[in-house]
């Protein structure tokens, strides 16, 4: 929050203080603790809870202020940051609709960076408290059918709008619960924004890499996090004829491929009773029944990279996938100490 926002209070810590009190004082007021996870995923209901929610607050913005908060738009912001931490997702809201932010991460209750225009930037946007942000965290997964606790306190999960979400909590978190969200973008890159718009495709590797995808070449996209791998893996399945069937194989679905006939699948992690896990590699052996012409991997991490090899080199060549690995001579060690996850010892000629 501003300067501004100080105006009349002592510190930056009353003004917590007093967002702590009002929000007490709102769930209790409306029993917001009653209202169900159906209600709050509902856009309708969600908008007219929260309209009446904003009247609540600004009456009690100017009781436990004593009215010493003199701008009306910092009132409004204030308001407004009550309202979506106790029914929406707090200070997440605004950067979740931003749509220059790629990238949010959040340490503790006090530390909310964001990644803008490939800079990471310290917000100046904090949670209530370390129990309202686990409750915005099982706000954010519940409706995925996902849960975070001691027994499990890790999760990963796809939001609905294809955005990635990761959450730890304590123990295993030292700095209290941590989330970090990578922003699925609403307009997909296609060949021509690299080349003409972004500048990081010249025409020649254009040419180069259709003619690559054309031969039905194996293609491994890699490089460090961050670096754009499922980007350019989403521009170079552009030339992927339309006549032809590809499965797609995720853990997390990121491929935004614009073709007619492409099947998706996800993988899924073990419930709380430890059941129910579907790998990348169960995947992959599934999808050989499926009849593809090319098979698309999100991104190779272990023991499926043999079967992908194996693929590869009998009656799916043209597939493609990505891995992290800092230099094209670093992927060969990536893919051989994947491999060794399978439990099957090949020479590193073989695979060369």
């Amino acid at each position: 929050m501003g300067q501004g926002s100080l105006e009349g209070l002592s510190s930056e810590n009353e003004i917590i203080a007093i967002k702590k009190k009002i929000h007490e004082r709102l769930v209790e007021r409306l029993n917001l603790e009653g209202i169900t996870t159906e209600v709050l995923s509902d856009p309708n209901s969600i908008i007219q809870v929260k309209k009446t929610a904003e009247g609540v607050v600004a009456n009690l913005l100017v009781e436990e202020s004593g009215g010493k908060i003199e701008s009306h738009e910092e009132r409004v912001l204030i308001v407004r940051d009550i309202v979506n931490e106790a029914l929406g997702l707090g200070p997440l809201e605004d950067f979740l609709a931003d749509p220059d932010v790629t990238d949010i991460m959040v340490n503790g209750t006090r530390q909310l960076y964001v990644e803008k225009g490939g800079k990471l930037i310290l917000t100046n946007k904090q949670f209530v408290s370390e129990s309202k942000m686990r409750s915005i965290i099982d706000r954010i997964i519940a409706p995925l059918g996902r849960r975070i606790d001691e027994s499990t306190p890790m999760v990963d999960a796809r939001l609905p709008d294809g955005s990635r979400i990761n959450a730890i909590i304590p123990p295993l978190s030292l700095t209290g619960p941590m989330i970090t969200i990578r922003k699925f973008g609403s307009e997909r890159i296609t060949a021509n924004d690299m080349l003409e718009k972004y500048h990081s495709l010249s025409p020649e590797m254009a040419k180069f890499l259709k003619a690559c995808v054309l031969g039905r070449k194996n293609i491994i996209v890699s490089g460090g996090t961050g670096a754009g791998k499922t980007t350019l893996l989403n521009v170079v399945s552009e030339f992927i004829p339309d006549s032809e069937r590809i499965v797609t194989i995720e853990d997390a679905a990121e491929l935004k491929l614009k073709k007619s006939h492409v099947g998706r699948l996800e993988s899924r992690p073990r419930n709380v009773e430890g059941k129910g896990e579907v790998s990348i590699r169960d995947l992959f052996v599934n999808s050989l029944r499926m009849r593809p012409d090319r098979i698309v991997i999100g991104e190779c991490r272990g023991a499926e990279a043999l079967d992908m090899l194996q693929a590869m080199n009998t009656g799916h060549d043209g597939s493609m996938t990505t891995l992290h690995a800092n230099s094209t001579r670093d992927v060969l060690t990536r893919l051989h100490s994947m491999i060794l996850l399978s439990g099957i010892e090949l020479p590193g000629r073989a695979i060369n």
